[in-house]
């Protein structure tokens, strides 16, 4: 399982946080101002995001209702 030194990006309290593996996206609790934000790894390391600053293919859960509904049943 990677991990990951990160800093939240609204308070920026620097973090240790693991991460399951791959590329895809997954939220990330900060202790120190409780607020929860995105953790996506890319190939040039890891990006952090807001939740409202996420474009949808970052965002864990929009990325899975997108990917789920592809009207192919």
């Amino acid at each position: 399982m990677p991990a990951y030194d990160v800093q939240c990006p609204y308070c920026h309290a620097p973090q240790h946080t693991e991460h399951p593996g791959g590329y895809a996206p997954v939220y990330v609790n900060c202790p120190a101002c409780e607020k929860r934000f995105i953790l996506e790894p890319v190939a040039s390391g890891v990006k952090t995001y807001r939740l409202n600053e996420a474009p949808c293919c970052s965002d864990p859960d929009c990325r899975a209702t997108e990917m789920g509904d592809s009207g192919n049943d």
